[in-house]
């Protein structure tokens, strides 16, 4: 497939090739594992899941995570910071849906109760639930940082807050940042930038760390950038 962005630049998408680009800069391809300079590390472990992940950043702005589930290791993956939005999303959900109907579980019975006497039974099973829900909305609380694809809301990564110390969680996420700075700072401007995305998010989309709906979408992006 060929798109035309001007009448002189013509981006050939099967080839993952522009004319007139220089695209062989050292950078734009991944580094042989062999050269790799491990700049900054984060393991999260998270006991519920059973897993644990490593995040290493390494050659400034690259990323390999490290996953494993149980005993069994899962495939790595690769990622060039360059192609990553330089301002992650932090997420929060303390699902205080859940809270409330607790509360009102607790609150409601009470209150009637004090006004129409009653065997105090039947106050018990409201209050059970209440303690469920409490408990589950515990459990489905969610405090993360998303790092999505550049000129996409697709979300390539991310670092649990709740699985970290906040200050080394900070940091990492300060070298991430200082990572994708330094990788875009070397990128073309303008349209002379697509053919480098989107040849970063097919090779992300062939090796399984998104969709391949997650790549059209994104390549459909840079097609109107």
């Amino acid at each position: 497939m060929t798109v035309a962005v001007s009448q002189s630049d013509i981006i050939d998408l099967d080839n993952w090739a522009a004319p007139n680009l220089e695209l062989q800069r050292p950078g734009w391809e991944l580094p042989p594992r062999e050269t790799w300079q491990v700049n900054s590390k984060l393991r999260q472990t998270n006991v519920r899941a059973k897993t644990s992940t490593l995040f290493k950043r390494f050659n400034q702005h690259y990323l390999l995570i490290s996953t494993h589930r149980r005993t069994k290791e899962l495939p790595e993956q690769v990622l060039d910071l360059t192609f990553v939005d330089p301002a992650p999303r932090e997420v929060k959900d303390n699902r205080y849906k859940l809270w409330f109907v607790a509360i009102c579980l607790l609150t409601l019975p009470a209150a009637i109760y004090s006004f129409l006497p009653a065997a105090p039974l039947w106050l018990l099973a409201p209050a059970v639930v209440a303690l469920g829900l409490m408990a589950l909305a515990l459990r489905l609380r969610r405090h993360c940082y998303e790092f999505v694809a550049l000129n996409s809301d697709v979300v390539l990564f991310r670092l649990d807050a709740k699985l970290s110390d906040e200050a080394r969680l900070a940091l990492f996420i300060e070298g991430l940042c200082a990572g994708i700075t330094r990788g875009q700072s070397q990128l073309p401007t303008g349209k002379r930038r697509i053919p480098l995305a989107v040849a970063e998010m097919r090779r992300l989309a062939e090796e399984g760390i998104i969709t391949k709906e997650q790549y059209e979408t994104i390549k459909q992006n840079w097609f109107g950038f």
